[in-house]
């Protein structure tokens, strides 16, 4: 086995050719980091833009879907689309705090690009989408977050019309992995917890009956795995809890539980219906904040806004995904405790006691 980086008009392959070869993009993100510890059967090509990958059985190529051919020579270009058996494209902008156009250039241009390329492979595209990509806004809470749903449901019909044989796959809000808590990066779920542990969120505008829809990272990546290994070549699975999903409340419950456990005074906070928030209490009491707590609070709204879906419980193929050997979804209540311990642990709080179970019981 040789693992090197190959640079654009330069790519060294692993030695064993008889294995396929899959193209990842987004390699270094959240469900691409857990998906290299997944694809243990492929030999996998990572497309990397910026963060640096490694692993056994793993070629790194400096490249980017925003730019054309994948920002490869055309030699580079060919050697890679006549290895590859097939594609996962992961690689996405997410943030809410993004920079102006990134999300043309890199979730609906970059998608065209690497369905492109996926059909000069004579390749599958397994396309990662998101369980929101038909989020709308509600008034003018949302709209930065539906900007990243709108490219994401555009993306996905980049794909459809692409010609190539392709599968999508909508995972829910991913947090860490279901035992140990790790994740690439920390989402939205953990800033929602440190406002909840630094007292900011004293109200949530929301009723607490609705679902909050999570899915472990462990449990995507092996859910599009199985997807992969199986050969599918075609369908829509949504990676979600569905009806298993936890209330609102519950989920809160389990991050105060978190905090009081590591010694932190956290306040159940209080649920107010979204409107009065909005009409009453909303102006008052984000007018009161202080400008830097204002903009976590309001990015804090945004994600609820976004994830919530006044309601909506999401459609769920993971009891289909386990006929073709996908592991079923973990306790959620014990997977959002493992990510918050995890995310905890690395944020200075008592780290005597971020144990998670899965290491109690070791």
């Amino acid at each position: 086995m040789r693992i090197q980086i190959g640079w654009p008009d330069q790519i060294a392959w692993p030695d064993n050719a008889a294995r396929r070869t899959v193209l990842l993009t987004g390699a270094s993100g959240v469900v691409g980091r857990a998906l290299l510890q997944r694809l243990r059967d492929f030999d996998v090509v990572c497309l990397v833009h910026r963060s640096p990958v490694c692993g056994p059985d793993l070629t790194t190529v400096r490249g980017d879907i925003s730019e054309p051919m994948l920002g490869l020579g055309e030699q580079a270009y060919a050697e890679l689309a006549a290895r590859v058996d097939a594609v996962i494209h992961c690689a996405a902008v997410t943030s809410f705090n993004r920079t102006a156009g990134s999300l043309e250039a890199t979730n609906i241009a970059g998608t065209q690009r690497v369905a492109a390329f996926a059909a000069a492979a004579d390749a599958v595209l397994y396309h990662v989408s998101t369980a929101f990509a038909g989020t709308t806004a509600d008034g003018d809470r949302g709209r930065t977050a539906v900007g990243y749903a709108a490219s994401k449901a555009a993306a996905e019909q980049v794909v459809r019309c692409s010609g190539v044989p392709h599968v999508i796959v909508r995972p829910s809000i991913v947090i860490g992995d279901s035992g140990t808590g790790e994740i690439a990066a920390f989402q939205g779920l953990h800033q929602v917890a440190a406002g909840m542990f630094a007292g900011i969120v004293p109200i949530i505008p929301f009723d607490p009956a609705w679902p909050i829809d999570f899915v472990p990272a462990d449990v995507v990546a092996d859910a599009i795995a199985c997807v992969v290994s199986n050969r599918v070549g075609q369908g829509e699975f949504w990676i979600t809890a569905g009806e298993r999903a936890l209330r609102l409340d519950e989920a809160v419950t389990v991050a105060v539980e978190v905090g009081r456990g590591l010694g932190v005074s956290v306040d159940m906070p209080r649920f107010v219906p979204p409107e009065m928030f909005d009409r009453l209490i909303g102006p008052v009491f984000l007018d009161a904040l202080p400008g830097r707590i204002r903009r976590n609070v309001l990015r804090m709204l945004e994600f609820f806004t976004t994830y919530l879906q006044s309601g909506q419980t999401k459609p769920a193929s993971l009891d289909q995904l386990a006929a073709l050997g996908a592991r079923p979804l973990p306790d959620q209540r014990e997977s959002l405790r493992n990510s918050l311990l995890y995310w905890a642990a690395r944020s200075g709080y008592g780290q005597a006691e971020t144990e998670t179970e899965t290491e109690r019981a070791a």
